[in-house]
């Protein structure tokens, strides 16, 4: 997708490790945080546990002087219940700016808009 990786990166003042800062095609800084596997019976953010992680660390990322987009990769997302409510309301929040699931080709191709 022509991303440059950075790495990882502590974003000290509000606690929360970025799993991956990177330099999309367009020269924007993204913030890259991964969820999920291809193993267990809820892998992913079907774990509402994990999904909350990640919608609480997008908010104090969001707290933070002119944060970069934060996009959250996924192996599942939720299609429904309060899993969905909550990534919904996250997203609306503008929490995190965008939910990739790396399986399905249709998500993929947004990050080549960044």
């Amino acid at each position: 997708m022509g991303y440059h990786r950075v790495g990882k990166v502590l974003i000290a003042g509000v606690g929360v490790e970025v799993d991956c800062e990177a330099v999309a095609p367009s020269g924007a800084r993204i913030w890259f945080e991964y969820k999920g596997s291809v193993q267990g019976t809820r892998p992913g953010l079907l774990r509402t546990d994990t999904l909350k992680k990640a919608i609480a660390n997008g908010a104090l990322l969001k707290a933070t002087e002119n944060p970069p987009p934060f996009v959250v990769l996924t192996s599942h997302a939720p299609t429904g219940g309060s899993g969905l409510a909550m990534l919904e309301t996250a997203v609306r929040l503008g929490y995190l700016d965008d939910v990739v699931c790396i399986y399905d080709p249709r998500q993929t191709t947004r990050l080549s808009s960044r």
